[in-house]
């Protein structure tokens, strides 16, 4: 079984460190949203998903500090597909040194009345498959 994943590389921006004049602590978090975006549009999953999946579980280390202009590459990839819920996890790389690494799980909620529903078959598969 394999999950689907994506790896992005980017540059630390100026507006994403703090004063001490490395990566402000939310930094990584944005830059693994924007990498389950790509994830969702590379396997054909619909934008309007970002609304139906809350985080109910999210976990982060910082193993180095990270610098305005290094570069950063971010490798997301799911690691396990329940019922309605899904792991993920990712890392952050600068010159080949893990920098940030950590993982979250989504819970498939399309209905704020309803709660958590069963990943549709389809989006099964694009998430992951045998």
């Amino acid at each position: 079984m394999a999950g689907a994943s994506i790896e992005i590389t980017r540059f630390l921006e100026w507006a994403e460190t703090d004063a001490a004049g490395h990566q402000h602590y939310s930094s990584a978090f944005r830059w693994v949203e924007e990498c389950e975006s790509a994830l969702y549009r590379s396997v054909g999953l619909p934008s309007s998903l970002f609304g139906q999946i809350p985080r109910v579980k999210v976990a982060m280390e910082y193993k180095r500090r990270i610098f305005f202009g290094e570069e950063i590459v971010t490798r997301l990839e799911v690691i396990r597909l329940g019922n309605s819920s899904c792991e993920l996890s990712f890392t952050a790389q600068v010159n080949g040194e893990v920098a940030a690494i950590g993982n979250y799980v989504i819970v498939h909620s399309p209905s704020k009345e309803a709660g958590a529903q069963r990943w549709p078959d389809a989006w099964r598969e694009k998430l992951f498959t045998d």
